[in-house]
């Protein structure tokens, strides 16, 4: 029997040192979820006309939402939140990685602290921020119990800009390691924002895992300055034995800024289409997305309703700007870019927060680029990011049905945009 099982020990030890993709490894798995919120039908006080001539009577539904819609949106086992806290309430859950822009989420901050009463050390990175205060919810982790609690407060420091990751390792380190990373915060973006979550499951060998590793402890490290920080996470990644994956290539900004806009440039190029969604788009992205129309390229697009109106009230609209939606519109919408928007409410910050783009080509599935940044220069070249090139079969499948439903189903046309800036 002990022969046995160390013949096994040996194959998956072999299996591993020699694998070239993320999902050679053992153990794989790979869920993408969608925040897709459950909302109550917003009604305007008067019906409203559109720019077509049709009448509305209220925001579409499960789009424009408010915070008294949480508890429905995350009750579901699909809902991104409860995927992250049935991880963090594990009990094979002994340590936490944690790197986010803000955090907030309550529900989330209570099983956090449920799982540091039961010994659980947490690690957490979080942005400075403009006021440059504490985070009154991470802090409040270092009363719950026997647990170590590190918050540590990175960006706006030498040549750096926001601390802008998104990412939560569980048993960083152990034989084997689950991660998150997404488009959202550990906010509302774990509900009633329109995001993108991304829970993978790896051996702890993986180039993957052990990456992630390094990206949250070089920011505490050595996050004080572009450059230390760039030694740093070279430094650790440099002494990785595995090799990196073919089918999901990283990219941590600003370090590896400027390979992740060549990757997205080269999948774009050589793509027979293209589909994205961002909640900002300006600089080098937008200049991309313009060469791929001018090639003829045929580019999808969905953005918050806000760009939409910020262009037409000549005015900044909740987090956007009349300046960057004027370019949009001129420079993209307007030569072509078949765009459409989500009607968030922007009232109390909710966002179309998605940042991603599909590449189909004219031979197998594609690929997915997306990950914690904007579509802006600052994200490639500043802030602290984490990008990813994903070309896993059944992961771009499952992005191009969510676009397929964003687009189809949940975005508008300008066509069908009311004519009047009215909320409910």
């Amino acid at each position: 029997m002990k022969t046995t099982f160390a013949f096994i020990a040996m194959a998956t030890m072999l299996n591993n040192a020699f694998a070239v993709k993320l999902s050679d490894y053992k153990p794989f798995a790979f869920e993408p979820l969608f925040t897709n919120p459950v909302c109550e039908t917003y009604k305007y006080d008067r019906p409203l006309i559109t720019n077509s001539g049709n009448t509305v009577t209220s925001k579409p539904d499960d789009v424009y939402c408010k915070p008294t819609d949480e508890s429905a949106s995350v009750s579901r086992s699909t809902s991104p939140q409860y995927r992250i806290k049935e991880w963090v309430s594990s009990p094979d859950t002994k340590e936490l990685y944690l790197a986010y822009l803000s955090f907030s989420s309550k529900n989330v901050v209570a099983a956090l602290c449920e799982a540091v009463k039961r010994g659980v050390n947490i690690t957490m990175v979080l942005d400075t921020g403009e006021k440059k205060e504490p985070n009154k919810d991470a802090e409040s982790l270092k009363n719950c119990g026997s647990g170590k609690v590190s918050v540590n407060y990175r960006g706006s420091t030498g040549g750096l800009g926001y601390a802008h990751n998104k990412i939560m390792i569980v048993n960083p380190g152990a034989s084997t390691v689950k991660i998150v990373f997404s488009s959202g915060n550990m906010t509302s973006g774990t509900s009633t924002n329109h995001e993108n979550w991304n829970f993978i499951t790896t051996n702890g060998q993986s180039y993957f895992a052990a990456a992630h590793k390094c990206v949250v402890e070089s920011m505490i490290k050595g996050g004080d300055t572009k450059d230390n920080f760039a030694a740093t996470l070279n430094e650790c990644r440099g002494k990785i034995t595995a090799l990196p994956e073919s089918d999901i290539k990283i990219f941590f900004s600003p370090v590896d800024g400027a390979k992740a806009l060549d990757a997205v440039k080269e999948a774009g190029n050589s793509s027979v289409g293209i589909e994205a969604m961002s909640h900002r788009l300006s600089g080098a992205l937008a200049r991309l997305f313009g060469d791929l129309l001018a090639k003829g390229k045929p580019v999808k697009f969905i953005l918050d309703d806000d760009i939409f109106w910020s262009n037409k009230l000549n005015q900044d609209i909740g987090r956007n700007s009349a300046v960057e939606a004027g370019k949009i519109f001129k420079d993209l919408i307007n030569k072509g870019m078949n765009t459409r928007f989500l009607q968030t409410n922007q009232t109390v910050s909710q966002l179309q927060h998605n940042k991603f783009m599909i590449f189909t080509q004219a031979d197998g599935p594609g690929s997915v680029f997306n990950g914690a940044g904007n579509f802006t220069s600052a994200a490639f070249t500043q802030n602290f990011e984490n990008f990813y090139l994903i070309s896993i079969p059944e992961v771009v499948a499952a992005y191009r049905q969510q676009y397929k439903k964003y687009f189809d189903e949940m975005a508008t046309s300008e066509d069908n945009m009311t004519r009047d800036y009215v909320l409910p």
